[in-house]
Formats: C-alpha cells, structure tokens, sequence
C-alpha cells in the first residue's frame, strides 16, 4: 500500500475526528 506517512497522516485525522466529536458531545450536553 502507501508509505508510512500515509498511516500517520491518517491516523492523524482520526485522532482529530474523535476530539471534535467528543467536543460537540461535550458542548451539547452543557446546553442540556
């Protein structure tokens, strides 16, 4: 498959991905 960079990038991404989610889940429960 690709390089080794292409899995960090996209592991990267999906690190992100889960912080935002878990963001908005936090916003939305202090709204409640």
């Amino acid at each position: 498959m690709g390089a080794p960079i292409v899995q960090d990038v996209v592991f990267v991404l999906l690190t992100v991905a889960v912080f935002a989610l878990l963001g908005l889940l936090v916003k939305g429960v202090e709204k409640l």
